[in-house]
């Protein structure tokens, strides 16, 4: 595969990903279920094929997941500041 379409691929990828986190912001759970859904889909269809592809869509589904698991917020942007706070915090 060459870069430009791994490229093309992992942006149609993050594209669902912030479709889902906007559809669960506004309270449209199975909006945002349908789109987790299509990237586990790439995923599926990329292993054995494209391990860069593959690993990148495991990546944004294990984030989902962890997202999920959470209760302080809904907002997907915020918990992921406050992730990315942390981490800067303990490698302080």
């Amino acid at each position: 595969m060459t870069p430009d379409l791994r490229n093309q691929k992992q942006t149609i990828m993050r594209l669902r990903f912030q479709e889902a986190c906007e559809a669960f912001e506004e309270g449209e759970y199975e909006a945002a279920a349908m789109r987790i859904s299509q990237i586990h889909q790439m995923v599926s269809a990329y292993m054995g094929v494209d391990s860069d592809l593959y690993w990148f869509g495991i990546r944004l589904t294990i984030l989902w997941a962890e997202f999920l698991l959470q209760e302080e917020t809904r907002d997907f942007n915020a918990w992921a500041v406050g992730q990315a706070c942390q981490a800067l915090r303990a490698a302080a």
